[in-house]
């Protein structure tokens, strides 16, 4: 039975990496209107992919040869997190710290160091599937460069693998089994799930325009998010005052279908109403939510129903809702923690942009997105992101910012 949590656990440090930028500077930036958001590119162009669909690619990040890609994001990414924290790897191995990340299936199809090894020879002696393993696990290459001692775990479980590595880790944390955990979510644009989006008639030919009556699917993207979460006591051991908290999150499956989510948006609502029991709040206290919005007809179907749902159970009006995928383009495993993060900074900021590349909201859909830009009174202080995923995941977070 879901409960009120114990504690909050609270959040000490982020970064992320994504078409939207690799600094809080440069998001914010673009949440203004004060730069232009990028432009999808063929992904031939960019990946080697036989498909054009256009995809967002991170130019300005390089990475080496025989780096993998999602490997080298992720290494940036807690790098600066950890700075932003004001950690060092000396104070991660003094208390009990896990990782826990959260990916899609790139990650192994991009172990070129494996693949070559093993064209040159079939037969690569009885390690080489360790190896395999160890060079594709990323929360292991984490835990090992970095000599942690707590849990350690790989979560695959497609879109909302980011979101879910988040809730993971808050339950880590709240079942006292650490007592901080580095929550990562990453990919790297490939061509296997650029084909496979293709083929299932979901990637939109122009910019993605979630929630638009003029809408025709999603670009995929690439990007990586880390948020360090600790127990607020470890947090006060160390004289760190945090900023954020993750109040609540909630993981549902409605097991509608292999790859579209229940249109009703059921299990969304019930990830919502896990994560706002977790969280001993009502929806009205929810200044935001930070949507999925993929810009497909069956996420947009099933997320304006379950916040129109929601609001109706609640009385009150819908929560104002974003998405913010056309500035990223859909990262897959990173979306969930990516979003969070943008959540974070918008709270921070008191500015919420009107929901990208929607100009003209489907009227057929049970609500509708923000289409003005939204100034948050003075002391808001939670916010929310969903995500969904293939099989029918949904997952909720809900953040708050402190003091």
């Amino acid at each position: 039975m879901i409960q009120r949590m114990p504690f909050d656990p609270v959040v000490t440090g982020f970064a992320h990496l994504s078409c939207a930028g690799s600094t809080d500077a440069e998001a914010l930036a673009l949440f203004h209107g004060e730069r232009p958001s990028e432009t999808p590119r063929p992904a031939r162009d960019v990946i080697g992919s036989a498909i054009s669909d256009p995809v967002f690619h991170i130019d300005l990040f390089k990475n080496e040869p025989d780096d993998p890609r999602t490997l080298a994001m992720i290494r940036a990414v807690v790098a600066k997190a950890l700075d932003a924290a004001e950690l060092t790897p000396d104070m991660l191995r003094e208390s009990v710290t896990g990782c826990v990340v959260g990916t899609t299936i790139a990650q192994q199809f991009t172990d070129t160091t494996y693949y070559a090894r093993l064209r040159e020879d079939p037969d690569t002696g009885e390690n080489a599937p360790v190896e395999r393993f160890l060079n594709s696990n990323p929360a292991e290459m984490i835990a090992r460069e970095y000599g942690l001692n707590g849990p350690v775990h790989t979560v695959s479980n497609a879109c909302s693998s980011g979101a879910d590595a988040v809730s993971i880790a808050a339950l880590c944390l709240l079942s006292g089994q650490c007592e901080r955990m580095i929550a990562v979510g990453a990919d790297e644009l490939h061509r296997t799930p650029v084909a496979g989006f293709h083929v299932l008639g979901v990637t939109s030919p122009f910019p993605c325009r979630p929630f638009d009556t003029a809408r025709a699917g999603l670009n995929l993207g690439e990007g990586a998010g880390v948020v360090i979460l600790e127990t607020p006591e470890c947090a006060r051991k160390r004289g760190v005052i945090p900023e954020f908290a993750l109040r609540g999150f909630g993981m549902s499956c409605d097991a509608s279908h292999i790859t579209a989510p229940d249109a009703t948006g059921g299990g969304m609502k019930r990830a919502f109403r896990d994560a706002m029991t977790r969280t001993g709040l009502a929806l009205g206290d929810i200044a935001f939510i930070n949507a999925h919005g993929t810009g497909t007809v069956l996420n947009d179907q099933c997320e304006t129903a379950a916040f129109a749902g929601l609001a109706e159970e609640a009385g009150i009006a819908v929560p104002p809702f974003l998405s913010t995928k056309r500035f990223t383009g859909h990262t897959l495993g990173a979306a969930g923690t990516l979003e969070l993060i943008f959540t974070m900074l918008m709270l921070r900021d008191g500015f919420v942009p009107a929901s990208p590349g929607c100009k003209t909201p489907d009227p057929a859909l049970a609500s509708t997105p923000l289409t003005e830009p939204l100034n948050l009174p003075a002391g808001t202080r939670f916010a929310a992101s969903s995500s969904l995923a293939f099989g029918g995941t949904d997952t909720v977070l809900i953040a708050e910012r402190l003091g």
